[in-house]
């Protein structure tokens, strides 16, 4: 079920870089688990740069972007790109592993899990007290208490996340939401040096989507 949704009347100028749709969790409603299992070469990264220009925000993420095999080859890429404000978003498996690595993004997002995440979670709160009490570096932490959100049951209303100005990227191909690059329902287009309106005109898969909620 796809869902054409008006976007935001501003320019999108952020994006999320899917690296890979590997991940050590199984968490309820993960988008990402629903798309073939790879991840993004440093090729592909390297293309980036003649197409994407100057973006806001550039948020790392998967699955899990710490178990991309090059995931040091990849970011020496993505730190020649040009962007105000570098993010990772992580359940905290690579912290400890790339700590040396940090002080090169603005912020770490930290997705914590225990109990009351969803039934059987594999918890990770010593993973994240262990970072905090090491890490003294300049990248601020940001801990996200993640709570299982129920699937829409193909309701076709449109979630907050369609109307942020941000859009994705998995491989070649952008989507016009920030979770669009994880499904494989999702349409794409290509990317090139007019992503910024081809994401606004791909069609939406809110029917599908975990987080289409609202």
């Amino acid at each position: 079920i796809n869902n054409k949704m008006p976007k935001q009347q501003g320019q999108i100028n952020s994006i999320n870089l899917y690296l890979t749709t590997l991940c050590n969790y199984k968490c309820v409603g993960c988008c990402a688990h629903t798309q073939d299992k790879g991840s993004m070469t440093v090729d592909e990264i390297r293309s980036l740069a003649t197409k994407l220009g100057k973006v806001d925000t550039i948020i790392l993420t998967g699955g899990e972007p710490t178990l991309h095999k090059n995931f040091r080859d990849i970011l020496a890429e993505i730190l020649k790109l040009d962007y105000n404000k570098l993010v990772i978003q992580t359940n905290g498996f690579g912290l400890m592993k790339y700590i040396d690595l940090w002080d090169n993004f603005d912020e770490i997002r930290i997705s914590h899990y225990d109990k009351k995440s969803y039934p059987n979670a594999q918890e990770n709160t010593h993973i994240i007290e262990e970072f905090k009490s090491t890490y003294k570096g300049s990248a601020t932490i940001l801990q996200e208490d993640i709570v299982m959100i129920p699937h829409n049951n193909g309701r076709r209303n449109p979630c907050f996340r369609g109307s942020w100005e941000v859009a994705s990227i998995w491989k070649d191909k952008v989507y016009g939401c920030c979770v669009g690059g994880g499904m494989d329902t999702a349409e794409g287009a290509e990317v090139d040096e007019n992503w910024r309106t081809t994401a606004k005109q791909v069609e939406l898969p809110c029917g599908l989507c975990p987080f289409a909620t609202l």
